[in-house]
């Protein structure tokens, strides 16, 4: 099973990347141009697509512009990210709520990227986006062993750039970015909790995209409920990046840059982001290739304390929350993941194991 499995990851992403469309470079230019904060003409060169690396739900495009923002004129390497339109795979998806989202890190001196101009409805552009300065750094692959930054360090280096990882999110949970600060994301999904209201979002978007009567939905909607019923109380809801994923970081002498793509952020708990680290770490080593040298989920959570200064709380219910999102994910990128039925049943076998702990634990 593990051979079939090789490389799927990597492979599904450049699937997705391969089906989105290009954009307008006319509408692009007059966009920027008309930014109350441009002055004169703007200058930019011929947008490039990337088509490896992590992300299978937006586009993406590189550009350099020759602009004056009221320091004279400058050259800015730039980044437009932007909807795929209809086969887009989150359906719910706001570029308003993102681009919000990260102004608001910014704010808190966490690394992330500077956002410039936001077209929320995408009548400038010609689709939902918004520009950003590029990061200068390294960014590993989505499958960050075979390729990139974590799979060039040695071992000992490998290790010590996850546990970034870790920390960043530990340093998230401190921060304590709350719905004063992200109050658009109190709109996502439905609920009387946080854990409800982001549970809900990803059903929406497993019945978006799956018949009512789907078998492998209908299990998830079983689990669903369960969580829902078997809640913690944990502590008050703050921001969560959504999509843990260390190919999300950005990094530059062995240290994070910036963290991107915020796209599933919401209020709730920052337990769920290590537990997607920590299980991405070892389903890696199975969907693209062994490595040495990764953190144990006893060293991540020690730096997730040491930098968040609190407990990791109601750990077995936060690992399971995370798998049932990944599986939702899997369900909604069915169409362009190669070995599909494989990569479920490797999905659903973690997910029952967890799923078994957790009701132990509950």
């Amino acid at each position: 099973m593990k051979d079939d499995l090789k490389g799927t990851y990597e492979q599904s992403i450049k699937n997705a990347k391969s089906r989105f469309p290009t954009i307008d470079e006319a509408r692009l230019k007059s966009f920027v141009q008309a930014q109350p904060d441009i002055v004169g003409e703007v200058q930019l060169s011929p947008l490039v697509y990337p088509r490896s690396g992590a992300g299978s739900s937006n586009g993406i495009a590189f550009f350099t512009a020759e602009l004056d923002r009221g320091r004279g004129l400058r050259r800015y390497d730039l980044v437009l990210r932007y909807s795929p339109g209809e086969i887009r795979l989150l359906k719910q998806k706001s570029f308003a709520d993102e681009f919000l989202t990260v102004k608001a890190v910014s704010a808190t001196g966490l690394s992330v990227p500077n956002v410039l101009w936001l077209d929320a409805d995408g009548r400038q552009v010609g689709c939902p986006s918004y520009v950003m300065e590029r990061v200068v750094g390294d960014a590993p692959s989505g499958a960050m062993y075979s390729a990139g930054a974590i799979a060039e360090a040695t071992p000992a280096g490998r290790k010590a750039m996850m546990l970034e990882a870790a920390g960043f999110h530990g340093s998230l949970r401190k921060a304590a970015i709350g719905s004063q600060q992200v109050p658009h994301l109190l709109q996502r999904g439905s609920g009387a909790t946080a854990i409800e209201r982001e549970l809900s979002w990803w059903l929406k978007e497993g019945q978006l995209a799956r018949p009512e009567d789907d078998e492998r939905l209908c299990h998830l909607e079983t689990i669903y409920r369960w969580m829902i019923e078997h809640q913690p109380k944990a502590y008050e809801p703050r921001l969560v990046h959504g999509d843990a994923q260390i190919a999300n970081m950005m990094f530059r002498d062995g240290h994070i840059a910036a963290v991107l793509d915020w796209e599933l952020s919401y209020l709730g708990h920052n337990e769920a982001d290590l537990a997607l680290v920590v299980f991405i770490t070892e389903s890696l080593k199975v969907l693209d290739r062994p490595i040495d040298g990764t953190p144990t989920e006893a060293e991540y959570i020690a730096r997730f304390e040491q930098e968040s200064g609190s407990k990791v709380q109601h750990w077995e219910y936060f690992k399971l929350f995370n798998i049932y999102k990944c599986c939702m994910v899997n369900l909604l990128a069915m169409d362009f993941m190669p070995s599909f039925d494989t990569v479920w049943d490797y999905y659903a076998a973690h997910l029952q194991v967890l799923w078994d702990d957790a009701r132990a634990a509950a």
